[in-house]
């Protein structure tokens, strides 16, 4: 399903056969905008005209992108079908904050989906590019211990065919990082410091090291792509208030992974640093608080390993979806903070490689 596809007409077919609009009403009306900056799905913010009693009167579509190359992505990548069984299967689980889903979609082959979800305005996204809070990555930590903590070990999704997918999913990455790599380091030529692209050179080289170790570590359900441009603050109109979108990227794999590209990805170099100790303790205290028998040095090893995330996601993503002026800013951005980080965790070293 695309943008164009979404009508009042459908809205009124779909939301009744959910029993969630009474059957004497009817949507007279649609108001489509346009929202968020996503690159492989496309979402609108739908204003709904009801003549009738309803129990909201607007919602968010997200649907498959206009463009063929982000639709390819979605398709090949599982990200159509992981979000959608995310709402379907796991998000009914949570205490995390998270979208309410009215109906969900998906065809056979993955390429063309349809979420209709909980319109969450007036909470404003975050923007990785211009960072974000010490207090806003903590609210985010306590929501991704409390969507981790449930499934710690993993024994219950294990054999997921949407979910436990990292023997190949991980395998293509491995197989594919020195391509896409090369072709960042030609699309960013100039724009990457020397220390940056031999770490880089190295980390490649060795990305096998990286998903041993990843392999060898308790799995839970991960976001996969934990940053603020996927955090709605202001929820309910409450300040303190944070709920986790964007689940295109779902995966049975170690949860400190998200912290650690929360962290790594919202704060500049310096804040991090000063901070970063105390945040890493909060999310560790907030999994033991849900029922995690915390491993405090299993947790450590797998958050500094786990800097590279920022690295892989931000130099395959450049090279998958649909390239913008925005898209390239924040890759780059990924990238060169993900290296950052990933030196002051000593994270090579964490992998068995030489620095």
């Amino acid at each position: 399903m695309h943008k164009s596809d979404v009508n009042a007409e459908w809205i009124q077919r779909v939301l009744q056969e959910r029993e969630l609009l009474c059957s004497s009403a009817t949507i007279t009306g649609a108001m489509i905008e346009p929202i968020g900056t996503g690159q492989v799905a496309d979402s609108v913010r739908v204003e709904l005209e009801i003549d009738g009693d309803a129990p909201f009167n607007s919602l968010v579509a997200k649907v498959s992108s206009d463009n063929e190359g982000s639709r390819a992505a979605g398709r090949t990548e599982l990200n159509y079908l992981r979000e959608v069984r995310f709402y379907e299967e796991v998000a009914p689980r949570l205490s995390a904050r998270v979208p309410e889903c009215y109906y969900s979609e998906i065809d056979s082959n993955g390429s063309e989906f349809v979420l209709l979800l909980e319109d969450l305005s007036p909470a404003t996204a975050g923007n990785q590019l211009n960072g974000t809070s010490v207090e806003n990555v903590e609210l985010a930590l306590k929501q991704a211990a409390r969507f981790h903590a449930p499934f710690w070990g993993g024994e219950e999704l294990r054999d997921s065919e949407w979910l436990d997918i990292s023997g190949t999913y991980w395998r293509r990455f491995e197989e594919m990082m020195p391509t896409w790599w090369a072709g960042f380091r030609q699309r960013f030529n100039g724009r990457i410091a020397d220390d940056h692209l031999a770490f880089g050179d190295s980390f490649v080289e060795n990305i096998g090291k990286y998903y041993g170790l990843m392999r060898s570590l308790p799995p839970t359900v991960q976001h996969g792509d934990f940053r603020p441009d996927n955090f709605l603050f202001g929820v309910d109109r409450e300040p303190s208030s944070v709920a986790v979108v964007d689940w295109q990227t779902v995966l049975l794999a170690p949860g400190p992974v998200d912290a650690a590209y929360c962290v790594g990805g919202s704060l500049s170099a310096d804040v991090r640093r000063e901070n970063e100790d105390r945040l890493l303790q909060t999310y560790t205290e907030e999994l033991s608080t849900y029922g995690v028998d915390v491993d405090v040095d299993e947790i450590k090893t797998a958050y500094a390993a786990g800097t590279m995330h920022n690295f892989i996601i931000g130099v395959a993503a450049a090279m998958l979806v649909v390239r913008t002026e925005r898209g390239d800013d924040l890759f780059h951005s990924m990238v060169t903070n993900a290296v950052s980080h990933a030196q002051d965790q000593s994270a090579l070293q964490q992998l068995g490689i030489a620095p």
